[in-house]
């Protein structure tokens, strides 16, 4: 077992503590929230939340990113690049409020407040928790997530069912979980939280804002692609359809949460590996670990998306698991694209990474417009140019990155398993048949196994390896 992989397999255990349980939480509490909540409060929280996704990275300027990105290096002074990403985000936050008053005289201030609030709570806590990472306060970092995730299921517990505060309610929770997290990392950094404006520079400032600066329309293209199709069935077929389409976004992120824990620990082994020769070896051989257990986990969600939403969604959302198999598919091809986005920040290309999310984005709002407004498809119309748009970014971004690491794909096993994966999805979405539709799913799984069964063994191994040198370790 290679050094790098024994860390990236240590970080990724680490960061599974922190985060899956926080990951799971967003899964759990919607049964919570579709049992106190109408469909139309949930998609009316849902499109808050949404705009706050949208605040966070223009009024933070993404200077978070650049943050963890220039505190890994060396070369760079960790006070220097913290007090550059705190100054900037308490300008982002001046810039937002400012904003926040003006648009108070149209929309309900309450609503507009939450969001500010929730926004800024939110950026300060992605610089914080991105900064502990680059420090390598790894142990920090998965402690406080794993307190967020108790904040937030108290907080929601106390404001939602026991106060019935609603929607201002649910906000309110995550704006004081996220404060809190703040002010626990901030407490805990110890010497690295030492502030300087003295260390604030023009250059340093102007060189992080190079990097951060092009991933602003980088995650607005993130943004635009995951909410047109909700504005789009809000405005066609209503409020009550988008908190169907909410809901059936929810058990695919239980794929979400495998995803999340491997990119942030991958982020790291990215970063640091990049510079070496045999980089190219190291993104081939992660890539078909990913890729097998991506879509397995996929396939095997899509098998039992029924009884899944029957458990966790309420009666009046039941409707939403048609959405699922191809929502799932979606956030396969996306995480596929995200491995390979992390050959951009690894490269600091990040203009490159906005110019292909560009290109999903016009993709989604084509084939939005054309199946849900003008075909009138509805809310299966989204979910399959949800599928469109992150497959051709997945894509694109094969044949660009190429250029900088040239990653050997099985190309003819990529090709049948996503048939494969596909061909399920569109099966169990038209159900023709209920006894076929399980018969068929469950052979397409067992299909899927089969083929990636080389790389399955190969991951046990490699489990069992890790396992056993960390028994020697401790004896």
């Amino acid at each position: 077992m290679s050094s790098r992989n024994e860390k990236l397999v240590k970080n990724v255990i680490l960061f599974a503590i922190g985060n899956i349980g926080s990951k799971l939480l967003q899964v759990i509490l919607v049964p919570l929230y579709t049992r106190v909540m109408t469909s139309s409060e949930y998609g009316t929280v849902d499109i808050m939340q949404a705009v706050v996704s949208l605040l966070i990275p223009i009024f933070s300027f993404t200077i978070y990113e650049a943050v963890f990105r220039y505190a890994m290096e060396k070369e760079y002074n960790k006070k220097a690049v913290y007090s550059t990403g705190i100054v900037m985000s308490v300008l982002g936050t001046l810039i937002l409020c400012t904003g926040g008053t003006a648009v108070s005289f149209f929309i309900d201030p309450v609503f507009v407040w939450l969001v500010v609030a929730n926004s800024v709570a939110g950026f300060f806590r992605s610089l914080l928790s991105q900064y502990a990472r680059a420090v390598e306060k790894t142990v920090l970092f998965t402690v406080d997530s794993v307190l967020l995730t108790v904040f937030v299921l108290i907080l929601n517990i106390i404001f939602i069912i026991k106060l019935d505060m609603g929607i201002i309610g649910y906000m309110l929770g995550y704006i004081l979980a996220n404060l809190l997290s703040c002010f626990f990392l901030f407490l805990f950094l110890g010497e690295y939280r030492k502030f300087s404006l003295k260390a604030v520079t023009k250059p340093l400032v102007k060189e992080m804002m190079r990097f951060s600066l092009p991933l602003i329309p980088n995650a607005v293209c993130w943004w635009l692609s995951s909410f047109i199709d909700r504005v789009i069935i809000t405005a066609v077929v209503g409020e009550a359809a988008n908190g169907i389409y909410a809901a059936g976004h929810k058990i695919p992120s239980m794929l979400t949460v495998i995803v999340t824990i491997f990119f942030q620990a991958w982020q790291m082994s990215a970063n640091q590996e990049f510079k070496k020769k045999d980089i190219a070896d190291f993104y081939t051989e992660i890539h078909d670990q990913i890729f097998s257990v991506i879509t397995l986990a996929s396939s095997l969600l899509i098998l039992f998306c029924k009884p899944i939403t029957s458990i966790f969604l309420g009666e009046e959302y039941y409707s939403a698991w048609q959405v699922m198999p191809l929502l799932l598919v979606a956030i396969s091809f996306f995480s596929f694209a995200q491995f390979l986005g992390s050959i951009y920040s690894a490269n600091k290309k990040t203009g490159m990474a906005l110019v292909t999310n560009l290109i999903g984005v016009i993709i989604s709002l084509s084939v939005n417009i054309i199946l849900v407004a003008v075909l009138k498809i509805g809310i299966i119309g989204s979910a399959i140019a949800t599928v469109c748009s992150y497959f051709v970014l997945w894509n694109i971004r094969i044949k660009n990155t190429y250029r900088i690491v040239p990653i050997k794909y099985k190309r003819g096993k990529m090709v049948i398993t996503t048939v494969i994966l596909l061909a399920q999805a569109i099966l169990v979405t038209l159900s023709l048949n209920h006894v076929i539709t399980y018969i068929l799913s469950a052979v397409a799984f067992v299909s899927l196994t089969i083929i990636f069964l080389k790389d399955i063994v190969s991951l046990i191994r490699f489990a069992l390896s890790f396992v056993k040198k960390i028994l020697k370790r401790g004896a």
